[in-house]
This record gives C-alpha cells, structure tokens and sequence, in this order.
C-alpha cells in the first residue's frame, strides 16, 4: 500500500504520495508525488531531479497535453520503490510538480478523501 495525503493550496486539493526513486549511481531521492489521473504515463521528474539522479535517456515521446497541444518530451527508465517494491518505470521531464500517472496506478484502487488534510491510498488489487 502507497498512502499519502491531500494537501490545500487555497480553494485546491492535491493527492499527494511519496515514493523513493534509485538513481544510477545507487543515489536515492524522496519524491512528493501529485495523484494525477489525467496522466496516462508513470512518473514525471523535472530536468533538475533527473539530472541529480543521473537517470539513463531511453527515447522521445510525444504526448498530448490537456488542452490538445502536443509535445515531446525526453523519458529515461529508473528503479522506483513501489508497494514495498523495487520497480523499473519509465519517467518523464517535465517542469512543475511530479505526477504520478495512471500507469503507475495500473492493478491498483485508489481510494482520496478529498478535504484538507484528507487520506491518499493506493491498493494493489489482490
């Protein structure tokens, strides 16, 4: 189980998790994570993050934002703790907070009580 919590910026709620990503040189960083269901992929970092893990490039990719705008946009494999896991997952440079995405979340419930302060769980499915 991955729990988190809801936090309020003003009038907003964000889902938020934590989770613990390998770098290459066996350097490990803690991860606030935003729950992003709109997010069809694993895990975004921003560029900053990456480079401080010295993450390995694996391809472009083309991905269509909220709005219709497409972008490309560099994704690199990293090892990712994950339900007291070790996982490969490919991530995502992007600028802002990191995301976790709906592949991430593949197999799983996830359960958000939605208020200040409120629980984020997510389950894997038996």
């Amino acid at each position: 189980m991955v729990t988190g919590r809801v936090i309020a910026h003003g009038k907003t709620l964000q889902p938020v998790v934590e989770v613990i990503v390998h770098g290459s040189s066996n350097q490990r960083a803690r991860v606030q994570a935003v729950v992003d269901t709109g997010f069809t992929q694993y895990l975004t970092l921003p560029a900053h993050a990456i480079a401080a893990l010295n993450l390995q490039f694996a391809f472009e990719e083309k991905l269509t934002m909220a709005n219709g705008e497409s972008i490309n946009i560099n994704a690199y494999t990293a090892l990712m703790e994950w339900n007291g896991r070790t996982r490969q997952v490919e991530i995502h440079s992007a600028d802002g907070d990191p995301l976790i995405g709906m592949a991430m979340l593949r197999d799983h419930d996830l359960y958000i009580r939605a208020v200040p302060d409120g629980t984020v769980r997510i389950d894997p499915l038996a």
